[in-house]
């Protein structure tokens, strides 16, 4: 099979289509393109969802499927994967007496509750004021998952779509599978998918865990699983992270494949005195 693939920049993210035909390369891109904006469109529902604070809106079927998938990645997680993640980084800003009172004259609320606050039913969402949702840890692994399936079901060839560090392939994998780069390692991907989750980075947008509000207390500073679903992949990432240290146990048992990458161990500090 004659390998093709295009690149480009998105939002800081590597967008990435590769086909095992050439001439379906094109159709490749216009599909992920799509799915991006009607990401966007979706991401312009939430926002009204947000400010109707608890009020139920409609919204279109994407933003549903997401907000769905969220869920239910939550609850399958018993909430180490809650898309309210960013309430309890509001608790934690709060307790440290870092909250923006932006020149209100009555105290800030302290957000209370978590993802089964959230109330979906059919095409209506109700969002609590302080319980904003953050969909990103599973949001892209679903959109890739859903466009790989969508070029190989619309052309027949093996398709490949990436988005920053949730991949997914379908149909055909070319001979010695599809290369996939994974925290400086190069991974053979055959069929399903390949989810990287970060605890530790440097711009402090990585796993957060839920209980606390600040990066997981895990032994490992990420970790990449390969599962037969992007969306499943990605969801025991971020929760064998927030688990901490029964984390790498639990993963163990989810019958994956995963790559972990230890935290780099503390420095050691000698303060005893020079010799003269």
């Amino acid at each position: 099979m004659a390998v093709e693939e295009v690149r480009w920049a998105y939002r800081g993210r590597v967008a990435r289509i590769a086909v095992t035909d050439p001439a379906a390369l094109p159709e490749g891109r216009r599909t992920l393109v799509r799915s991006l904006a009607g990401l966007r469109r979706a991401e312009d529902e939430l926002a009204r969802a947000h400010r109707a604070a608890g009020r139920p809106v409609p919204v279109g079927p994407l933003l549903r499927d997401l907000v769905a998938v969220a869920l239910g990645a939550a609850e399958a997680t018993a909430g180490d994967v809650d898309p309210t993640v960013g309430a309890a980084r509001l608790r934690r800003a709060y307790a440290r007496g870092r909250w923006p009172v932006c020149g209100a004259s009555v105290g800030p609320v302290e957000p209370t509750g978590n993802w089964r606050a959230v109330r979906l039913r059919g095409d209506l969402l109700a969002v609590p004021a302080t319980l904003p949702l953050a969909l990103a840890g599973t949001a892209t692994a679903y959109l890739v998952q859903r466009a790989a399936e969508r070029i190989t079901a619309r052309t027949g060839v093996g398709a490949l779509v990436g988005l920053g560090t949730r991949t997914a392939v379908a149909g055909p994998a070319p001979a010695g599978g599809w290369p996939v780069a994974a925290e400086g390692r190069v991974l053979r991907l055959v069929g399903g998918a390949l989810v990287t989750a970060d605890g530790w980075r440097p711009d402090g947008g990585g796993v957060l865990d839920p209980r606390t509000g600040g990066p997981p207390a895990s032994p490992w500073r990420a970790v990449t699983v390969a599962a037969p679903d992007a969306t499943r992949a990605a969801m025991l990432a971020i929760a064998a992270l927030v688990r901490g240290s029964a984390g790498p146990d639990w993963l163990a048992g989810q019958g994956v494949a995963v790559w972990p990458t230890p935290r780099a161990p503390a420095p050691v500090v000698n303060d005893r005195p020079a010799r003269r």
